[in-house]
């Protein structure tokens, strides 16, 4: 007979089931190996179990169950035992999720000072994330939180604990997400999903992430799949935290749908969730969700309730972002009422927003939050107006959303999910404007230099006019939204010069097809060149030299691809790629060199011949001369071959 299993074995056990999400197991394996603990009658082992059982209570939402097991097996260990540390933060997250991050906050600090003294670097590493993801991350303390993941992220990776790496990914992932930081978020994510078992609770933060990431970018529609794939996996586990994460952001995916009914009875479902389970940060934060669903249909009373509800719920909590978010409803909700308390709520919105640094909540709230500002800038009160000119200040440092432009074959560019409409492109010239900008030297041109491009000839004092209309109507079209004081954040002129300044995240398909070039990465680099640069500007001076560089490039691509191509025995490949050359340049004698070889390889000779004929007939036509020696041989030494 096998050695039954001993404390420490089930417990081991215990952990690994519930990280693989099966807690119900996990429950049963724990609750054997205290019920063998206190057989032994063994202080540590007990205390050990109970770290362990208490651990899955609080996975399950469970805060006074573990809060008392935790308690008291810090009362069965001694003062130097590496467990301490572990119960110590079992009772900072009891705390966070109550919501009294001041004794989260002391919990924390306790385990993380005693696992820096006993060398216990686990807990270290869990105690370093914890105080990230419920403490700074709720305060809105941002750097502080990626700081002290990082340091997690680097302890988890030194121990090899690749089943744990993710919850400091998850966090930043969360951090970046909410900052505006769309590309870090987007690479954090995906090193998180390395990390994600199937139907464990890292996949469902996973896809939970991801969903929230796909509502800002360029198909939002991919967002619900990946929420249905997160709930499934959260109602499984049980989760309460998670489970209310998906409802809010099933929620923020319906308002954006137009469907603000369904968004209410989402806010609200996540509502009832949180306050089931005693958690008031997220109370709050389903609050002001179901307060902006009801605004959207019209109920605003229910509306100014809920804001304010939430203000009271995180003000004790210093949920300082939430709060923020919320005071910034409020002033927006109040000012479109035109009540009397409107400035007031704004005087307060802005102050926490400035104190925070959280400015790029004016991004993620542009539609309210851009016209309240601009109102504010005119106030008769010079305190309002002051306080607004600063904040006005702080989002000029905020980057507006990434764009993603194609210029190969056709023009589009994205911001997001929206499509700028080609009208707004043909006004006043602005397309061209900023065509012009994207191929010069650091996307900067001096205003001569622009009027020379655009208006040839003319004089610079009838450019004058034409040039402030195609900047406005540029303007315009990148930020339609953008009161008439706020200063571009995409385009800059001044003292002569303009500059498009794309934000971070953004991506050029020609700017990708050179870096591609460069590396000779020429399958990637003749993937992106989907036709001519700028097709619509085929007629335009300023657009005829990029326009074959980018040409040039492109063959020389696809004649090294054929290249590659016949040198591993793919000729039919390397024919396809010099056809390719030959359709934009029939003259293009090494295309035709290297086609000639791979149909000599295919036993083609008759298509070797044609490619030859056809560019001796191009050459004597267009240029009246012969084809290269190295052809003309060729040439002739099939021909013999025939006869």
């Amino acid at each position: 007979m096998g050695r039954s299993p001993s404390v420490s074995d089930l417990v081991e056990e215990s952990y690994a089931l519930e990280r693989a999400g099966d807690v119900g197991a996990a429950l049963r394996r724990a609750r054997e190996a205290l019920k063998k603990a206190r057989v032994s009658g063994e202080a540590e082992p007990i205390a050990i179990a109970q770290i362990c059982l208490a651990y899955l209570h609080f996975r399950q939402g469970h805060y006074d169950t573990a809060h008392a097991l935790a308690e008291e097996s810090l009362g069965r260990l001694p003062p130097d035992a590496p467990p301490r540390a572990d119960a110590l933060l079992i009772l900072g997250n009891c705390a966070a999720e109550t919501d009294d991050p001041s004794a989260a906050e002391t919990f924390y600090r306790r385990a993380i000072d005693l696992s820096r003294q006993l060398g216990y670097r686990r807990a270290l590493r869990r105690g370093l994330h914890n105080l990230a993801a419920n403490v700074y991350v709720p305060r809105g303390q941002f750097d502080l939180a990626l700081a002290a993941d990082e340091e997690s992220l680097r302890l988890a990776r030194e121990l090899d604990m690749p089943e744990v790496a993710w919850f400091p990914l998850a966090t930043m992932g969360w951090v970046y997400w909410v900052t505006g930081r769309r590309e870090r978020a987007l690479a954090v994510t995906e090193e998180l999903r390395r990390y994600a078992p199937p139907g464990s609770l890292a996949e469902g933060f996973y896809y939970c992430l991801r969903a929230d990431l796909a509502q800002g970018g360029e198909d939002p529609d991919a967002a619900l799949p990946l929420y249905t794939r997160a709930r499934s996996i959260a109602e499984t586990i049980g989760d309460p935290g998670l489970n209310v994460l998906i409802r809010l952001g099933l929620s923020r995916y319906r308002r954006a749908a137009g469907d603000a009914s369904a968004a209410r009875d989402w806010a609200n479902d996540a509502l009832t969730i949180a306050a089931r389970v005693g958690y008031r940060h997220l109370q709050g934060m389903a609050l002001i969700e179901r307060g902006r669903a009801s605004w959207d249909v019209g109920h605003i009373a229910a509306a100014e309730s809920d804001l304010r509800a939430a203000i009271e719920i995180l003000s004790p909590l210093q949920a300082n972002l939430d709060l923020a978010r919320g005071l910034l409803l409020l002033a927006a909700l109040l000012h479109q009422q035109q009540r009397a308390a409107a400035p007031a709520a704004w005087l307060e919105a802005v102050s926490h927003i400035i104190s925070g640094g959280y400015a790029f909540l004016l991004e993620q709230e542009r539609g309210l939050a851009f016209p309240l500002l601009a109102a504010r800038l005119n106030s008769a009160d010079p305190a309002i107006a002051s306080l607004s000119a600063r904040l006005l200040g702080h989002l000029a440092n905020v980057p507006p959303p990434p764009l993603r432009i194609v210029t190969l074959g056709r023009f589009e560019v994205r911001q997001g999910a929206r499509v700028i409409p080609d009208q707004a492109w043909r006004r006043r010239r602005a397309g061209e404007l900023f065509r012009l900008l994207l191929v010069s030297p650091g996307r900067s041109l001096l205003r001569d230099q622009v009027t020379e491009a655009l208006w040839p000839g003319k004089s610079p004092t009838s450019t004058r006019t034409p040039f402030h209309q195609a900047t406005s109507a540029l303007r315009r079209a990148l930020e339609p939204d953008l009161p008439e004081k706020f200063p571009s954040r995409y385009l800059e002129v001044e003292r002569g010069l303009v500059t498009l300044r794309l934000p971070p995240g953004s991506w050029v398909d020609f700017e990708a097809f050179k870096q591609h070039f460069r590396r000779g990465e020429w399958e990637a680099a003749v993937s992106l060149y989907r036709g001519e640069l700028f097709p619509g500007d085929r007629y335009a001076d300023w657009a005829a030299s990029p326009r074959r560089r980018m040409l040039r490039r492109y063959i020389r691509s696809l004649l090294a691809l054929a290249r590659q191509c016949l040198e591993a025995g793919r000729p039919y490949e390397s024919l396809e790629h010099c056809r390719l050359v030959l359709e934009v340049e029939p003259w293009q004698e090494n295309a035709v060199l290297l086609g000639m070889r791979a149909c000599l390889a295919l036993n083609d000779r008759a298509g070797a011949l044609r490619l030859y004929l056809d560019l001796e007939r191009a050459l004597r036509e267009e240029l009246d001369i012969a084809p290269l020696d190295d052809l003309q041989d060729l040439y002739r030494r099939i021909l013999a071959q025939e006869h």
